[in-house]
């Protein structure tokens, strides 16, 4: 009977495998494992559909197969990255930076089937963080643990800095002047500061490069109409300003 239970158990997990796509997906199939100490079998997986998508195609397919079986999905280093993105981008207006913990990763991601990148920003931001751990350690795996302290030491900036990230007028201003206005909100979760501090901070800066001055210029628009006078200002200092090394 144990022999015809796993027999009809791993041809289950091939079938799920197939019906989730997942013999083309990166991190593989649908594995049914034997735990001696549990006396219970296991289907194990990484990222691809929930659990309760993967709960739901067995009780479809087989359902007398499937009466005590776990279920454990677990999240490769990139989804535990991409989770801890969002979250620390998402707690953006709150008085504290956050303090990431993988189980908020996984609160977080729990109903997302096949957790990706939305963005290119996310994807870059992704193989930052990652590619950090990487390096830092000499090895091609970053534990979920790693991640979020690494965030939570270091914030968002710094790997957006370093994976390239076009910035929006407004980030640029703001990772320039963020330190010397005392912003942690934009080293930790990347929320950028107000327009109108950003433009009275490149007004009050007779260093102020083309770039910043440039940027200033572009967030004028959406600013009210006491700032109109500054535009002449801007133009004149940015036909002086040195050019951005």
């Amino acid at each position: 009977m144990a022999s015809d239970r796993a027999t009809r158990l791993r041809r289950l997990a091939r079938t799920l495998t197939e019906r989730f796509g997942l013999a083309l997906h990166r991190h593989g199939a649908v594995e049914a494992e034997w735990s001696g100490s549990a006396r219970a079998w296991t289907f194990a997986w990484t990222d691809g559909p929930t659990v309760a998508q993967v709960r739901a195609a067995c009780r479809e397919a087989e359902p007398a197969a499937g009466e005590g079986l776990r279920y454990a999905r677990t999240l490769s280093q990139d989804a535990v990255a991409l989770g801890a993105v969002r979250l620390t981008v998402s707690s953006t207006g709150t008085s504290r930076r956050p303090l990431l913990r993988p189980a908020d990763i996984e609160a977080l991601l729990r109903d997302e089937p096949f957790p990706m990148p939305r963005t290119d920003r996310e994807r870059a931001l992704v193989y930052a963080v990652v590619y950090e751990i990487h390096d830092a350690h000499h090895r091609n795996q970053a534990r979920a643990e790693e991640i979020c302290g690494l965030i939570n030491q270091f914030g968002l900036a710094m790997f957006l800095r370093r994976c390239g990230a076009e910035l929006s007028p407004v980030e640029i201003l703001t990772a320039h002047y963020a330190a010397t206005h005392a912003h942690p909100a934009w080293r930790y979760q990347l929320a950028p500061m107000d327009a109108d501090v950003l433009v009275r901070a490149v007004r009050e800066d007779p260093r102020a490069s083309a770039e910043l001055i440039t940027a200033a210029l572009a967030l004028l628009p959406g600013l009210p109409a006491e700032f109109a006078a500054a535009e002449a200002e801007l133009r004149t200092r940015l036909e002086h300003a040195a050019p951005t090394a």
